[in-house]
């Protein structure tokens, strides 16, 4: 409570707070001419503090370290004469986990991005256990007091079982492939396709005592993973063999089409391993994921107490929402996740989006502020207990409204006020042509086929240069309206990098592209390093492919994935 206090007087809020136990949430009322925050927990409390800074202080919560104030929004809900009324009623959370996927390293911006979670009252973050290990007592405590709980995890077989420390002692903990054992490469950043022995008890066991070690020695982690290696690779001894079908593959939606379902062999090592934890540790909880080949639980698989899944619609399409059963890709993710709400037991479902575009952290345009809110309407009808999202303060102009209209739709928030308040806040009297400059970019992923996967191919082979020009002069409009704001310069940025982007594209698909001009591109990327429009090292690696093919005259789709590749042909022709 003393936190909330602390917040409540840097923000000009003079309230009472009162503690109201049956409340499902806070609640802001006017009672004798006096502003009261009634919640039932402290943190409650701390979320009715920041509902009244931007309801009635004049601040908006927009961008992590950049709280926006505008004085001419700052009202006083408790004037002489107001009769006692409910100014904000309380209403229970649509989901119990909202927040963020973190694939990046704790930084000099993870102050500002605790600071803003708990601002739009997002409680969870998921993070790499080798990053978590980074994380000081400091920011442990920062996150705590804001609710914030970190789920120290991810993909994580390597570091439960690193290659470097057991691949001499314990070959046999590794996945044997063609009758071989792997050498596991070590290579910690990325390890595709790198999986360990499932079905060995004895690895069994060191994981169950090396999780039990790690929560002794971190007595703040609640919530840890077993997640595999990313990518595919699973062992083909004689023991995992009997868990899999050769001949039944994984599914076209899920990108595994190529490889068997492997829902078996993971699923029977996350049963037994919890088991094994819970018996000793009966307060943690232990997380898998669903993706690729492992998307839907197997047969007789329940989520028993102390489990909870990441569901993972990776390349999802965005022009349609995830229940949308016209969708050829959305649908079946739809009925994946029907099946994870029907098998718990008391373990949770949470989805693990991709509201900054799927694949890449490119850029791209994902406008999903009307679907967000149906689409997290219908997770809560269903059963699901989370969302959670990858992000990167970077790009924060580019997908910062989803986030932040995320934060509102889980609580449960109103969808027309929600888009309608964050508009006129960031645009003011512009807000009528910023929301044309928004539906418009919407319009053109629309109208430009049935279902959209946003990975640069299937954008730019089927829109014109002409529609991102259109795109930016709206920008451009909007700029010039307010020159002094920054969001504004970057929106601008942003529909000059599709521009140019786009413009690269037709030139390497007419094959007149060189590798100059792909580092003309890369370097102009570079020149806007202080802006929130890209993630920096992300166009360094996907650069690295491109100049690779435009070497060798290899056909650019792509990451040079080959497997990749071969489902970018197949949405070519599939998907129209």
């Amino acid at each position: 409570m003393q936190f909330a206090r602390e917040e409540a007087r840097k923000y000009q809020i003079d309230a009472d707070f009162v503690q109201e136990t049956a409340l499902p949430a806070f609640e802001i009322r006017r009672v004798a001419g006096r502003l009261v925050i009634a919640a039932p927990t402290p943190l409650e409390t701390l979320y009715g503090v920041y509902e009244c800074a931007e309801h009635f202080g004049g601040y908006t919560f927009f961008e992590p370290g950049r709280d926006r104030f505008d004085a001419s929004r700052r009202v006083s809900p408790c004037a002489a004469n107001l009769p006692d009324e409910t100014l904000v009623p309380a209403r229970l959370p649509l989901l119990k986990r909202r927040g963020f996927i973190q694939e990046f390293p704790f930084n000099e911006e993870t102050p500002a991005l605790f600071d803003w979670m708990a601002k739009n009252k997002l409680n969870y973050l998921l993070v790499w256990m080798k990053y978590y290990d980074e994380l000081s007592e400091d920011l442990k405590h920062a996150a705590a007091v804001r609710g914030i709980e970190i789920e120290s995890g991810h993909h994580n077989f390597d570091y439960w079982i690193p290659g470097k420390a057991y691949g001499k002692t314990h070959p046999e903990f590794f996945a044997e492939i063609n009758g071989k054992r792997i050498s596991p490469s070590g290579n910690a950043e990325l390890l595709l396709s790198e999986q360990l022995c499932t079905t060995n008890p004895e690895l069994r066991a060191e994981i169950a005592r090396r999780m039990l070690e790690y929560c002794e020695a971190h007595p703040e982690v609640k919530t840890i993973s077993l997640v595999p290696n990313d990518g595919f690779g699973w062992c083909e001894c004689e023991n995992c063999s009997k868990f899999y079908d050769k001949n039944k593959k994984g599914d076209f939606y899920s990108l595994s089409e190529h490889v068997y379902k492997a829902d078996r062999i993971y699923h029977d090592m996350v049963r037994d391993i919890a088991a094994r934890v819970n018996r000793i540790r009966p307060d943690l909880q232990i997380t898998m994921v669903a993706y690729i080949n492992y998307c839907a639980p197997s047969e007789g698989f329940t989520l028993n107490p102390g489990m909870a899944v990441h569901f993972a619609p990776y390349w999802r399409c965005i022009n349609h929402e995830i229940s949308d059963p016209e969708c050829p890709i959305n649908s079946h993710y739809a009925d994946d996740l029907r099946k994870w709400c029907a098998a718990k037991r008391g373990g949770e479902v949470n989805v693990y989006e991709y509201y900054m575009g799927v694949n890449f952290y490119l850029s791209l345009p994902m406008i999903h502020f009307h679907e967000m809110f149906h689409e997290l309407q219908w997770y809560n009808k269903i059963g699901v207990d989370g969302i959670l999202t990858q992000f990167h303060i970077p790009h924060w102009s580019v997908y910062g409204l989803n986030y932040y209209l995320m934060g509102k739709a889980a609580r449960g928030e109103s969808e027309t006020e929600a888009i309608a308040s964050i508009f006129g806040r960031l645009f003011g009297a512009d807000a009528v042509q910023a929301l044309d400059f928004y539906r418009n970019i919407k319009k053109l992923l629309l109208t430009m086929g049935k279902c959209h996967i946003p990975y640069p191919y299937s954008l730019f082979r089927r829109t014109k240069l002409a529609d991102y020009r259109s795109l930016l002069a709206q920008a451009r409009a909007l700029s010039e309206s307010n020159p002094q704001d920054r969001f504004r310069r970057e929106l601008v940025i942003w529909m000059e990098y599709l521009c140019r982007f786009k413009t690269f594209f037709d030139q390497m698909h007419a094959r007149t592209a060189t590798v100059e001009d792909a580092h003309h591109l890369l370097e102009w990327i570079h020149s806007h390093h202080d802006t929130h429009v890209f993630v920096q090292n992300r166009f360094d690696s996907y650069f690295q492919a491109i100049e690779e093919d435009l070497r060798t005259g290899h056909e650019w789709l792509h990451f040079n994935i080959d497997w990749e590749d071969d489902y970018i042909r197949r949405h070519v022709s599939l998907l129209k």
